[in-house]
């Protein structure tokens, strides 16, 4: 399970943005306080719409009771339901899976439960003066799909900035500093080197090796002149990593040969002085 959250997916929006995240992720923003906002955002106008809109719901009693159940329900399933989905969507096809595909079945199959709610509890729960048509069914969808739009396009870009400015805080006030890449949190004095790959970086630790799909400069902007250096767009290495300046490349302590670009040989070197390393 725990290597199923880090576990990174794809997901097609509407507006055909492909959206990358891991469960781990996606759990604590699901319950963010921005979600939270959100969600009882689309409770108050949904719960206060006119009647004509909810012709299965007689009075606003009805429609609060079985908003919020619906809503609790989606927020409580909606995690282990996505990833039952995009395992089964990822093992066939290997494009991302479509949001609309992810968010149909799942609210068709609330709406549908709360139908037999009446027929299952009784007078225990609000009555319904009729059953749900595909007017119903399409309404629910289309709500729930456009919260979920707002929710990938604007709130997880916000939520992951402030998560970032947290970690570059928490890192820079504490003695052992750690660094934040793509969800995952490292000691920092265990990062040897590092090498961008397209949309990846390879960070090479005394641990072990990790591709995350992250860019440099996520790395760049937590760490310092004292930890270590950028010898070339692609490429920084720690200074305890770094044995010496040789040519227009960098050996160290693992073997590693790190090239320097042209354009920063003069900046590698007088760091290579600075801290005491032959250049």
């Amino acid at each position: 399970m725990k290597k199923d959250e880090n576990r990174e997916y794809r997901v097609l929006l509407t507006n055909g943005k492909v959206v990358y995240f891991t469960f781990r992720e996606l759990r604590g923003f699901v319950i963010s306080p921005n979600v939270l906002f959100l969600c009882a955002i689309v409770l108050v106008v949904m719960t206060s719409g006119h009647p004509v809109l909810f012709p299965t719901l007689p009075d606003v009693n009805a429609r609060l009771f079985y908003w919020v159940l619906g809503i609790f329900l989606y927020v409580l399933l909606v995690l282990p339901w996505s990833q039952l989905a995009l395992n089964i969507w990822e093992r066939f096809v290997s494009i991302p899976m479509p949001l609309a595909i992810v968010t149909v079945p799942f609210v068709a199959g609330i709406t549908v439960l709360m139908e037999f709610l009446p027929e299952t509890f009784g007078s225990l729960v609000p009555a319904r003066s009729g059953s749900s048509n595909w007017f119903g069914f399409a309404k629910n969808i289309t709500v729930a799909h456009l919260t979920e739009m707002i929710a990938f396009l604007w709130l997880l870009p916000l939520s992951r900035n402030a998560q970032k400015e947290i970690s570059v805080s928490e890192a820079a006030e504490d003695a052992a500093q750690f660094i934040r890449i793509a969800g995952r949190t490292l000691p920092l004095n265990s990062v040897a080197c590092v090498r961008n790959e397209e949309h990846y970086l390879v960070v090479k630790t005394t641990m072990g090796t990790l591709r995350l799909r992250a860019r440099m400069n996520d790395l760049l902007i937590q760490v310092s002149d004292d930890d270590g250096i950028q010898t070339h767009r692609s490429f920084w290495v720690s200074v305890d990593e770094a044995l010496e300046l040789r040519g227009s490349t960098i050996l160290t302590r693992s073997g590693y040969v790190i090239p320097v670009s042209r354009y920063r040989i003069k900046a590698v070197r007088a760091w290579c002085k600075r801290h005491g390393k032959p250049h």
